[in-house]
């Protein structure tokens, strides 16, 4: 547990990270962590790891509020859960930036940075209907339920599926948002009836799709199914160059991470801030995977 130092003059910011494991808030703790250097003279940032755990995140922000931090950056590991974490925060009158998912009561919040997660879904949908052409089959590999990322994603794929009435859904399953989830979801469909209808797999992230993406590959099917994702993480970037990966939906990680700590900074510093900052989502085709690859050199 982190104790703040009574000789340390500086101003401290406490960085709860939902979990450090999932790669696309790796890639955001790295960016915030070399953004934070800038301020190194002046700002303590102090980073936890909430390990998808609401009640592990709660412990934590009732540390930071009791070694009295200046400002808190938040990703919640659960929509519903955040509720507590939010009121104790607010309660104790330390600045709340939110990052990368919502909580549910986003009003409580000092600023928000992140992006339009309905969009994404509706982005990845609408290129896996043009693959398509309009008519077909699909899985959908989830994130956990309950989750915001899996709730609003989920219902933007389902905001495109609505134009298309050929396009059918044969299941949907949670994959947990990990590789080894996602592979055994799509591995359980391929042994299943479904095996020959599957024309194309939806995942709510990469990790997931790549995951489905092995299996597919180890039943030989690669030339059958189109596989899709979200993050454009750089793994998925390459197999994307490879021609397995079919499509990803580009969330700017490093940015998100480094607008985090800049709005962190004016926080600290009592300065004006607006109550989001939105980064938009981009769709990556096989073509433009380098220039993505190149946007995860942090500078």
């Amino acid at each position: 547990m982190w104790t703040k130092s009574t000789a340390n003059k500086k101003k401290v910011v406490g960085v709860m990270i939902a979990d450090i494991s999932a790669q696309f808030q790796a890639h955001m703790a790295d960016a915030m962590k070399a953004e934070a250097k800038k301020y190194e003279n002046e700002i303590e940032f102090v980073f936890v790891d909430g390990k998808f755990d609401s009640n592990i995140q709660l412990a934590q922000a009732e540390n930071f509020i009791s070694q009295k931090v200046d400002a808190i950056i938040f990703i919640p590991s659960d929509k519903e859960g955040s509720k507590p974490i939010v009121d104790r925060i607010v309660q104790a009158g330390i600045p709340l930036i939110g990052v990368n998912t919502k909580v549910a009561e986003m009003e409580k919040l000092t600023t928000y940075v992140g992006s339009d997660t309905v969009k994404s879904g509706e982005i990845l949908m609408q290129a896996i209907a043009d693959m398509l052409g309009g008519k077909g089959n699909i899985v959908e590999i989830q994130g956990w339920y309950g989750h915001e990322p899996q709730i609003e994603r989920h219902k933007g794929i389902q905001n495109v599926l609505s134009k298309y009435p050929n396009i059918k859904v044969l299941a949907e399953n949670t994959g947990k948002w990990t590789r080894a989830e996602g592979m055994a979801v799509m591995e359980n469909w391929l042994k299943s009836d479904l095996k020959d209808k599957i024309n194309a797999v939806v995942a709510h992230n990469d990790e997931m799709a790549i995951g489905a993406l092995k299996a597919i590959e180890d039943a030989g099917m690669l030339d059958k199914i189109i596989v899709g994702g979200i993050d454009a993480e750089p793994e998925a970037l390459n197999l994307l160059k490879q021609g397995k990966l079919k499509v990803t939906v580009f969330q700017d990680a490093i940015g998100q991470g480094k607008a985090a700590i800049e709005c962190a900074v004016k926080a600290v510093k009592g300065e004006k801030l607006e109550k989001e900052y939105m980064i938009p989502y981009e769709l990556v085709k096989q073509q433009y995977a380098d220039q993505y690859l190149a946007r995860y050199e942090i500078k």
